[in-house]
């Protein structure tokens, strides 16, 4: 089928349809005015000539201009030479009809990648955090005259297709065990990456959680809780390696609690120290090292759903005993905030605020959640999302600042 029509194929479909080319053009228009008959006898009559209507061709006719001059005008580099008039039918008839043009073709016919493929790993779909922060990119490409396309990245796949596509000018990454790979991949590919985490290769964002961490080390420290769970540590990830750096700053100095971190089950602990070193986080460092050399501090976990998580660290305090005042420092808010729902119900001595400590991060206390507020670490997600696309060669951290509630 012919994918756009051009006078003379309206002249032969108006003939074919025994109409005169104004009907032809009245009924592609969607005009009001046009009775159903006279719809059907036009698409009848273009089916039989083997024209397929788009709502591009729709919107040239609603318009009265060239199919030619609708790709125009939607094209920043040619834009220009479409008359104001004529912009501004087009513009007027296209919201009617909700025609929006195709990013990915106008890439390919631009060149010039407009198109922004945020990355996110597939699991964080399912992270109401990871969704306000893909929803403030998107938002923040789209304020740039740019279109965001969301591309999650299965498990087993490196990158989505697009991301190493020509149609594509930018790719935002998060950080992970995969991240060398893709690096090298989007290099050779010739594209421009921009990484929410860290790497020494890439422009790269993510939340400045050290000094946040070392101020809630020492609101836990000063209300005597006597063991620190630090949640879940892997290797290539900066939040991990902020909060530990945090951590050991507030207990320089002071007698150490015990400490948990549950680590990777593949995690070389020296590897791993040497890379904190590297990455300016020389307490992380230490603390990791001492952390190895101290019995039980450290549980070697496979990656775990929310919902075991939750059932862990639920099992965790109760195991605990009677004179163990546990502060969890390590987890997302959605994490603590099922917890507290846990402990609320449990028939074991789970006093939150008291016998045990909360305090999460990513600051979704501000959704309205009923019930006790939690300790969280708030940072401005569009400022972040400003801070990736104002990407540069170098290495950008987003201020953080701890809330306080009644949960630590």
């Amino acid at each position: 089928m012919k994918k756009s029509l051009s006078n003379r194929d309206v002249e032969r479909i108006a003939l074919n349809a025994n109409l005169s080319t104004e009907q032809v053009r009245a009924a592609l228009a969607m005009r009001n005015d046009v009775v159903e008959e006279l719809h059907a006898r036009v698409a009848d009559s273009a089916q039989q000539l083997n024209y397929s209507i788009t709502l591009r061709d729709r919107v040239a006719m609603a318009a009265g201009t060239s199919i030619a001059t609708v790709n125009r005008a939607y094209r920043p580099d040619a834009r220009h030479l479409v008359r104001p008039e004529v912009l501004r039918a087009i513009e007027r008839e296209a919201a009617r009809l909700g025609y929006q043009p195709d990013p990915v073709a106008q890439s390919r016919r631009s060149s010039q990648g407009s198109v922004v493929a945020i990355c996110p790993d597939i699991r964080h779909l399912a992270s109401a955090y990871h969704m306000s922060l893909i929803r403030n990119l998107s938002e923040a490409v789209s304020a740039r005259g740019l279109t965001p396309v969301i591309a999650p990245i299965p498990a087993e796949w490196q990158l989505p297709d697009i991301a190493q596509s020509s149609v594509t000018g930018l790719v935002i990454l998060w950080e992970g065990p995969r991240t060398d790979q893709q690096v090298a991949a989007l290099r050779a590919a010739n594209r421009e990456a921009v990484l929410i985490g860290y790497h020494e290769q890439l422009p790269s964002v993510a939340p400045d959680w050290v000094e946040a961490y070392e101020q809630l080390t020492h609101r836990a420290l000063a209300q005597s809780y006597t063991r620190l769970h630090l949640g879940y540590f892997a290797e290539n990830c900066w939040p991990a390696g902020a909060r530990l750096e945090g951590v050991a700053r507030a207990l320089s100095g002071h007698r150490c609690p015990e400490i948990r971190l549950w680590i990777s089950p593949t995690l070389d602990v020296r590897q791993t120290a040497q890379q904190l070193h590297r990455r300016g986080l020389p307490g992380a460092a230490q603390l990791l090292t001492h952390l190895h050399t101290t019995r039980d501090a450290l549980e070697r976990r496979p990656p775990l759903e929310q919902r075991e998580v939750v059932q862990e660290l639920y099992q965790t305090l109760i195991g605990s005993g009677p004179h163990v005042r546990v502060a969890l420092l390590g987890h997302s808010d959605a994490v603590l905030r099922a917890l507290m729902a846990l402990c609320a119900q449990s028939p074991h001595p789970l006093r939150i605020g008291q016998n045990v400590g909360l305090a999460g991060h990513d600051n979704l206390d501000l959704l309205g959640e009923p019930g006790q507020r939690l300790t969280t670490i708030d940072y401005s997600l569009p400022a972040m999302a400003d801070q990736v696309l104002s990407y540069s060669g170098s290495f950008r951290r987003v201020q953080a600042q701890v809330i306080i509630g009644e949960s630590l």
